[in-house]
């Protein structure tokens, strides 16, 4: 059962604890806490027994929860979520395989991914109060 919402904070956590000594493995886990909260959002915070999009965080999935009919209920929740989607303007799913040094996986770029990813898993908590 996929639990987006679950993965999300749970990646995220997992980026907390790498940040300092694994900068480019803390990146990869922040840009796929930020890919869950989409998907947590677009299957309305309920497990799934199936994936809500095949699609990984970048253009095509911020554009799929945009437009997403679930989403289209809650329109303020998506000009939220869009206000952290310049935080991974450069990440990308394949940048596990990327060398530890890239400069993409520097240090400014983390702290970008990290605020973003911050942000967005607090309004993905907010969501699961019914508090947004």
């Amino acid at each position: 059962m996929n639990d987006y919402a679950d993965a999300a904070e749970r990646h995220y956590l997992s980026a907390l604890d790498l940040q300092r000594d694994h900068p480019a493995t803390a990146s990869h886990c922040l840009g796929l806490a930020a890919e869950c909260v989409l998907k947590a959002l677009m299957c309305n915070l309920q497990p799934q027994a199936q994936k809500v999009s095949g699609n990984h965080l970048g253009k095509s999935l911020w554009a799929e929860f945009a437009n997403h009919q679930t989403i289209q209920v809650h329109p303020s929740r998506v000009a939220y979520v869009q206000k952290y989607k310049n935080g991974f303007d450069h990440w990308d799913v394949n940048q596990r395989y990327w060398h530890r040094s890239d400069p993409l996986l520097n240090t400014p770029q983390l702290t970008k991914q990290q605020r973003s990813a911050q942000g967005l898993v607090g309004f993905l908590q907010l969501v699961e109060r019914g508090l947004a």
